[in-house]
């Protein structure tokens, strides 16, 4: 009777072990595939971008570096899976490789810097997190850029991964793990606005709208769901990125801090809106994020197995 309920779960059980293991299992960066995948898209764009080129030229070469490597991974996988045993498993397999989990770790170690007064080495480390500059940072800055990028890649490298993998299997959610990637990797040598980045942002902004927001308002309701509401109104409509700007609203109405604002790409400076019109953060600001995001992944998983066992009851 046990195997034959493990049987009739196995679509669960494989989920919740892609989830354990992504925080109990972490592959170095030395030989994971998202590194591979990043040093491709990396030499990619030295190949092709000149800055001689159009702006349409930036922008077809953009889309070509993005989607044709994407689509020949997604492919091959796929095609990969029909000769295996357990397709189930090999999209498990996916999954784990697709969900990012260190981002917590990196925050208290940068937290745990700061209270010794080891400025320098957490702007050194905040960089593994927050694709920026950091040098100009003051102890408030370094603070708030490790908020917001803890929120932001938590959300992405997380919780939409998992959302796309429900709704519609591991290769959606390795498409949008892949576009993460490329638009990371990117950013380390382009400013944000160059022309070869917009397909890449678009796609992922295209593509992230819709379960964002619902994310976004799921978790709003659990939480201080009128100032939320508040925030998402006044501030996050008006961000730079409207998503990041629903993601910090969010962080910052349940935190009561201050997030985002101008900020440093490339030696180049970028105005946006602060979001929220609470005090400044501080260092113990960072814990308590970890604990709302704990709070919110026990929520999150707990709702998604009861859905998941609801559907199948039904």
């Amino acid at each position: 009777m046990t195997l034959a309920l493990l049987q009739a779960q196995e679509g669960l059980l494989i989920f919740c072990l892609a989830v354990l293991c992504a925080f109990s299992l972490q592959l170095s960066k030395l030989y994971h595939p998202n590194t591979l995948f990043s040093l491709l898209t990396s030499n990619l764009a030295r190949r092709v971008v000149r800055q001689k080129n159009s702006d349409a030229h930036h922008s077809l070469s953009g889309a070509l570096a993005c989607f044709l490597p994407i689509i020949t991974i997604v492919v091959l996988l796929y095609a990969l899976s029909y000769i295996s045993f357990y397709p189930q498993w090999f999209g498990g397999l996916i999954l784990f490789l697709c969900l990012d989990t260190h981002f917590e770790g990196r925050a208290k170690r940068i937290a745990k810097l700061l209270s010794l007064g080891q400025k320098g080495s957490a702007k050194q480390l905040l960089t593994s997190i927050a694709n920026r500059d950091t040098d100009k940072l003051s102890e408030i800055g370094v603070v708030k850029a490790s908020l917001d990028s803890l929120a932001l890649n938590t959300v992405r490298h997380f919780y939409l991964i998992l959302i796309f993998y429900i709704v519609a299997g591991p290769y959606l959610a390795l498409v949008y793990k892949l576009l993460l990637l490329s638009d990371h990797s990117w950013r380390q040598q382009f400013s944000i606005k160059h022309p070869f980045m917009r397909p890449v942002q678009r796609a992922i902004y295209i593509l992230e709208w819709l379960p964002l927001r619902s994310f976004t308002l799921i978790m709003a309701l659990t939480q201080n769901l009128s100032k939320t509401n508040h925030y998402l109104k006044h501030y996050a409509q008006h961000y730079a990125n409207k998503n990041s700007g629903w993601v910090l609203a969010l962080f910052s109405a349940n935190l009561n801090v201050q997030l985002a604002g101008p900020r440093f790409y490339n030696n180049e400076r970028f105005d946006n809106i602060r979001i929220g019109s609470d005090r400044q953060p501080e260092i113990n600001d960072i814990q308590q994020m970890i604990k709302l995001l704990s709070s919110m992944r026990l929520f999150w998983l707990g709702l998604t197995v009861l859905i998941w066992f609801a559907i199948n009851l039904i």
